[in-house]
């Protein structure tokens, strides 16, 4: 594909070109939601949200809708570090900024009533190659299409983007749960994407890298995800129900959508090795039947459940104490709607909020505060009006951190997105005081970003230019960090440091 590649190999050239000195002056890392790529939302039937102007703001003109099926559940949206959107998808098309099917986006094998039904993950360190994961419905086609991958070049199509034909529909593994989710690597570049196998109590964690899958990592723990029921009265609907991390990346937590056969469980997960691990199991009751959407708060220290059919509530679980005994005691009734409308998914929002689709209505429901305990959290019902569209059961699918690689790319025909690989180094590294980062060639007007390991920023510096900088320690403590240098809205470099005392 012509993948851009961020070489970090030392022994950059020396010469007596201007040398640019700085200092880092290290703020306190930050919950950052302030990336822009999940700005846009489309969902349900032609529903949308804006999220630009800080607030909400209904869109009409999406193309989510299937007339032959009513329901439509899973969706993916990506957009660029302005805000603008790319393209969206619902597991089965395409759509590009424009609100047409991209020339080879149509017939992915995922399905609109899979509850998670595709996210949209960058390649890491790239602007133009997008990752499209899909997840098969349960009801309509038994899971038989299995977890896949397509890759879309935004370049392609005069810059509206297109599937490159040789990768679409990549099979990964076969007979998924409805359930799909992503966590940023520890190391700050690479990305996780998590499932579930059905039939079985196996996470597959897949390593996305600017080299596409690298590895896979299958953790056997938590409940047996099975298709059956114990009366026969009662539909199977034990696929569904969604998988979500928390923002840190330290937690998953899963749920199933079974009406007599109830999974809710929460567990650790390791952002460096993949291993999914420690279940605690949630809910039990025997009335909170069909579970179907989860939420972490911003903070890491709430989460957040949907229930419903015969009992539609939402559950409130605090997380502060780590002590499992505490947190399943914790459980708190935040909203009901005994006979509906229906709770259904629920997303973290660009702007700290946690949306909650009421099925089949004109109107969100939100929690406005999720970080607080019970009912100061202010939940509000029928909060969010969506100008006469119909949400229906889904909400867009998005890596709840809102730390995407990807900027505002800007096309070349035929020429990769970087031009040039460009040699940099950090020497020395480790380093205790101070280090010199150099590049072998000049860059301009450039952006440098230092986050750590859980993908926070700590400082941004703009219109930096030369070939060298002088980097203090300032008062980093010890760990390892990232730098990542963008030009002209493309990135440059990314080279790792660790600080030692």
């Amino acid at each position: 594909m012509g993948c851009a590649h961020i070489n970090v190999r030392g022994n950059a050239k020396k010469d007596n070109r201007m040398k640019t000195i700085f200092t880092f002056f290290i703020l306190l890392p930050l919950f950052c939601i302030s990336q822009k790529q999940g700005n846009i939302w489309y969902f349900g039937d032609h529903a949308g949200l804006d999220f630009n102007s800080g607030v909400p703001v209904a869109l009409t003109d999406g193309a989510t809708y299937n007339d032959s099926y009513p329901h439509s559940e899973g969706t993916a949206v990506i957009s660029d570090s302005s805000g603008s959107v790319l393209f969206y998808t619902n597991g089965q098309k395409i759509w590009n900024k424009n609100h047409l099917v991209m020339p080879h986006g149509d017939s992915l094998l995922g399905h609109l009533s899979s509850t998670q039904a595709a996210l949209i993950v960058p390649m890491p360190g790239s602007s133009r190659y997008f990752y499209v994961f899909t997840t098969d419905a349960f009801y309509q086609d038994f899971l038989k299409n299995g977890f896949r991958y397509s890759v879309v070049d935004i370049c392609l199509d005069g810059g509206l983007g297109d599937i490159i034909p040789t990768q679409k529909n990549i099979l990964l593994v076969d007979t998924v749960a409805e359930k799909l989710t992503a966590v940023r690597h520890g190391n700050g570049l690479d990305y996780w994407i998590i499932t579930h196998k059905f039939f079985s109590d196996a996470f597959y964690a897949y390593l996305l890298t600017n080299t596409g899958i690298v590895d896979t990592v299958i953790s056997h723990v938590g409940s047996y995800h099975k298709e059956y029921c114990t009366s026969s009265t009662l539909p199977t609907r034990s696929a569904l129900g969604a998988l979500k991390a928390s923002p840190d990346g330290t937690k998953l937590a899963c749920v199933n959508g079974q009406t007599c056969y109830h999974i809710s469980e929460m567990f650790d997960f390791d952002k460096n090795t993949g291993i999914v691990s420690n279940v605690l199991h949630l809910l039990t009751d025997t009335v909170a039947v069909g579970l179907y959407g989860v939420s972490f708060s911003p903070d890491n220290s709430k989460l957040y459940i949907s229930s419903w059919i015969s009992n539609d509530r939402i559950y409130q679980y605090d997380l502060s104490s780590g002590i499992p005994a505490t947190i399943v005691s914790s459980k708190t009734i935040i909203a009901s709607h005994i006979g509906g409308p229906w709770y259904q998914a629920m997303q973290l929002g660009p702007d700290g909020k946690i949306y909650i689709a009421l099925r089949n209505q004109t109107s969100l429901a939100v929690i406005n505060n999720p970080n607080l305990s019970s009912v100061s959290c202010n939940f509000s019902d029928l909060a969010i009006p969506l100008s006469g569209r119909l949400c229906s059961l889904g909400l867009p699918n998005f890596i709840d951190f809102f730390e995407y690689s990807n900027t505002t790319n800007v096309c070349t025909v035929e020429v990769d997105e970087l031009n040039s690989n460009k040699e940099v180094v950090i020497s020395p590294n480790p380093f205790s005081s101070e280090a010199i980062f150099k590049s072998n060639t000049d860059f301009k007007n450039a952006n440098l970003t230092i986050y750590n390991t859980l993908g926070q920023e700590i400082k941004n510096i703009k219109n930096i230019s030369g070939q060298e900088l002088k980097l203090s320690r300032g008062n980093l403590q010890t760990g390892i960090y990232f730098i990542r240098l963008t030009q002209d809205s493309k990135i440059i470099a990314i080279v790792k440091f660790t600080i030692t005392d």
